[in-house]
């Protein structure tokens, strides 16, 4: 797959990365909106090194990090510092500057917050020309919450770059098999997430690919949709309500309380919670949307149906419940569009 669509984002790194300092950058955006693709493009050719942080215990997190070094740990992995493993992950025998990219970084901090002060010790005393890169898809936590977990060693990063979706024109150019009216179908149930799009079969039209890769239980997109917000939140069951009543066009904050009997106080703390994840997004007074199409798409269609999904095909799912409503869900994406 071709890389379109991301020449500001590139040119941000390059300029970082030309400075005569050492820097700290943040870079961060939704699972599969092409982070990954982004930074392997800016990295060609540069001396770089990667780690991939865990969800788990500090503990878990040096010794997981330093058995990819390859490090002959003499001392207990929680007695072994993050600045010793920076230092070993810095690349041997060459010279330039080296990009340091630490992936799902926030859950080093949330498992040991002074993480950030012995990374921030490294960039300055470690002898050499760096560019660290912390990225993470856990948009929410850096918009909200990560501020204030690194205290003021804030004010010390260089630059916060998020990934925001693809626009309609690259997404045709990054999967070209699509036709016009197929891809717009597309567009409204994926939105510009290119990771989501990949799990399509580019050969078959977008009606068999909502059939057999949406509305088959078995599939991996109809588990991204329906698990959702099972990985994100607690109490999904409120959750689902309150997204199920949007999708129906309850889009005002005293319509939703008609329709769940939550108390408006109520509703107003778990749209917060929503707007954190970038799942819901205000569009104006007292008027919200579900933000991510194929949530959108999932409580449209397939969850006040989901009694059919079990005892009928998904051909004939789509034709009871898609085929004729389609249109008006895609009213909104041909404004977006």
């Amino acid at each position: 797959m071709s890389f379109v669509g991301r020449g500001q984002e590139l040119d941000f790194f390059t300029q970082h990365y030309a400075a005569a300092d050492n820097r700290v950058l943040v870079v961060y955006g939704q699972r599969g909106v092409g982070k990954t693709a982004l930074l392997n493009a800016f990295a060609e050719e540069k001396t770089c090194a990667y780690y991939m942080a865990r969800s788990c215990s500090d503990r878990e997190q040096r010794a997981q990090w330093g058995r990819e070094l390859q490090l002959q740990l003499s001392t207990p992995a929680q007695e072994v510092s993050y600045g010793t493993l920076l230092l070993a992950m810095l690349p041997q025998g060459s010279a330039g500057k080296k990009v340091l990219i630490i992936d799902e970084f926030h859950h080093l901090i949330k498992s040991d917050e002074t993480f950030f002060t012995q990374l921030l010790t490294f960039v300055h005393t470690c002898g050499e020309e760096v560019l660290v890169i912390l990225s993470t898809a856990a948009t929410g936590w850096v918009e909200n919450h990560m501020v204030r977990r690194i205290g003021s060693g804030a004010v010390q990063l260089a630059g916060i770059l998020k990934i925001r979706e693809l626009d309609f024109s690259s997404m045709r150019i990054l999967f070209p098999t699509f036709d016009e009216a197929d891809s717009v179908m597309l567009y409204a149930i994926l939105g510009g997430v290119p990771g989501l799009w990949m799990r399509l079969d580019a050969e078959r039209s977008a009606v068999d690919n909502v059939i057999s890769r949406l509305l088959d239980k078995n599939s991996a997109l109809f588990h991204e949709m329906s698990s959702y917000l099972a990985e994100e939140l607690r109490e999904p069951a409120v959750y689902n309500t309150i997204l199920c009543t949007m999708a129906a066009g309850n889009n005002k904050l005293n319509d939703m309380y008609h329709c769940t009997g939550f108390s408006r106080a109520k509703i107003s703390v778990y749209l917060k919670n929503l707007m954190e994840i970038d799942l819901v997004e205000k569009t104006g007074a007292g008027i919200y949307r579900i933000a991510k199409s194929h949530i959108r798409f999932y409580f449209y269609f397939i969850f006040p149906h989901l009694s059919f999904l079990e005892s009928i095909a998904p051909a004939q799912f789509y034709e009871l419940f898609v085929a004729d409503a389609f249109q008006e869900f895609l009213r909104e994406t041909y404004r977006e569009i």
